[in-house]
């Protein structure tokens, strides 16, 4: 079968046969580019860049979600001392390693036991069986995605989850299939979250991480 690098490769070779070499690597990188599938969605990216006032708050801690409060500072601060709406406000908040779980769904958390796994409690002190961090206060999932906050979660976290649920004797392709299912709908995977910064700086919007 032939491969896109392979076929890109063939073309080129028809070019130098013809003097027809592209003149700049703009162009070369155009042909490159017909060969290669789709990217990832990065309306995110595209949304956040071009706001007037804008941050990236990127989290690995889960307990008491530090990460989604300095989020909130960010949004409540330009609102109140600045006058500036969320609707001028370009907004990021990114979640990976520990934080992970913020980004699954009730089902997930009851099913696998998130709630014991990693600590996190109900007021009353139990173990929690839902994502307490899903909704009911501004520093939540919800709460943010209804301000505009773009919520992002790394997949490479996602992997790495399902590798330590599935064991040595489970099935980690299919229980990552299962938590990419059941990521509540306000969040948008992304390959990897470092990458998500990168591309995010690459386009001037500042970055923090909270740990």
């Amino acid at each position: 079968m032939t491969t896109p690098r392979r076929s890109f490769l063939g073309r080129l070779g028809a070019l130098f046969a013809l003097g027809a070499v592209p003149a700049s690597f703009t162009s070369l990188d155009a042909a490159v580019k017909e060969d290669l599938p789709p990217g990832p969605d990065e309306r995110w990216l595209e949304a956040t860049a071009q706001m007037e006032h804008k941050i990236f708050v990127e989290t690995g801690t889960l307990a008491d979600v530090p990460g989604f409060r300095r989020m909130l500072n960010f949004l409540d601060v330009y609102n109140s001392d600045f006058r500036v709406p969320d609707a001028r406000l370009g907004a990021v908040a990114g979640v990976h390693g520990g934080a992970i779980a913020l980004a699954l769904g009730d089902a997930l958390w009851a099913k696998y036991a998130l709630g014991v796994r990693l600590g996190v409690r109900t007021a009353a002190g139990a173990a929690a069986t839902a994502n307490p961090y899903r909704a009911g206060s501004p520093a939540t999932v919800e709460g943010l995605a209804a301000r505009g906050v773009h919520v992002l979660a790394c997949n490479r976290s996602l992997l790495r989850l399902s590798r330590e649920l599935a064991g040595a004797s489970g099935d980690a392709a299919a229980l990552h299939r299962e938590l990419l299912a059941g990521t509540l709908p306000q969040v948008q995977v992304v390959p990897a979250l470092i990458i998500a910064v990168s591309r995010a700086q690459e386009r001037g919007i500042p970055y923090i991480m909270v740990s």
